[in-house]
C-alpha cells in the first residue's frame, strides 16, 4: 500500500473519532500507534490531525482506489470507533456511508465492525 493511501486511511480514522465529538486517550492512542505503524513522518501526521468536525469521512475515501487500501480503511476504521467499547450510532452510520463510497457489500461491514468489537 502506498503512503498516500496510509494518510487517506489516517484521515478517515481521525475524522472518524471526531464523529461523536468525544476523543478519549483510547482513540487517541489507536491513531497514534496507527500512524507509528504506517511511519508517517511528522508533515502527514499534521495533515491527517487537521480534521474538522464538519468533513466528510466517505469524500476522504473517494481517492483510495486499491481494493485491500478500501478493506483497510474500513478495518481500522472499525478497530477506531470501537475502540472505547462503545459503537454511537453516528459512528455506526459514519462507516455505513464510508463503505459505501468504497463500494464495500454489507455483509463484509458487518464482519469487520463484529471483529473491531471483539478487539477492543
Amino acid at each position: 500500500m502506498d503512503v498516500a493511501n496510509k494518510v487517506d486511511i489516517c484521515k478517515v480514522v481521525a475524522q472518524a473519532i471526531l464523529s461523536d465529538a468525544q476523543i478519549t486517550d483510547e482513540e487517541r492512542a489507536f491513531l497514534d500507534k496507527l500512524m507509528a505503524r504506517y511511519e508517517l513522518d511528522p508533515a502527514q501526521r499534521k495533515d491527517v490531525l487537521l480534521r474538522n468536525v464538519g468533513d466528510d469521512p466517505a469524500e476522504l475515501v473517494r481517492g483510495i482506489v486499491d481494493p485491500a487500501a478500501r478493506e483497510e480503511t474500513l478495518r481500522e476504521l472499525a478497530r477506531a470507533v470501537a475502540t472505547d467499547g462503545v459503537l454511537a450510532a453516528a459512528e455506526e452510520e459514519l462507516l455505513g456511508r464510508v463503505a459505501a463510497a468504497l463500494e464495500i457489500p454489507a455483509a463484509k461491514v458487518e464482519d469487520l465492525i463484529a471483529d473491531a468489537v471483539l478487539e477492543s
